[in-house]
């Protein structure tokens, strides 16, 4: 089911950017364990592919179609899940998690160190 005008016509699909889709060869060619993830068109993006490494690390650009999704899946022979059914997995989760945790850590190291330098003023 696609996404439809006002009038309730199909519209056209968007055709996948090229360098979106050479991003998720170049991402997939230096990372271990990859896994694709098909996210389901909705009302305000295209379809779009999430490769989720071993250890959690993510990527995610739009790939206009579901048909392109599956090929670039084949092509570079990673298992393909449907992210409305299988969800995501769990170590993508953790990865966000200690990528937030390890942001916060260093924002709060620079205010320090902005603090200490303007107290030596």
């Amino acid at each position: 089911m696609g996404i439809r005008d006002l009038f309730g016509r199909r519209r056209r699909g968007i055709a996948a950017d090229p360098a979106d889709l050479d991003h998720l060869r170049r991402w997939c060619r230096t990372r271990v364990g990859v896994e694709a993830y098909l996210e389901p068109e909705t009302l305000v993006s295209v379809p779009g592919l999430c490769l989720v490494a071993f250890d959690g690390e993510w990527t995610r650009r739009p790939v206009g179609d579901v048909a392109t999704a599956r090929r670039l899946a084949a092509r570079l022979k990673l298992p393909l899940f449907d992210a409305s059914i299988q969800g995501y997995p769990q170590r993508m989760r953790d990865y966000e998690q200690v990528r937030i945790t390890r942001e916060k850590r260093e924002r709060a190291r620079r205010l320090r160190d902005q603090m200490r330098e303007a107290d030596g003023r």
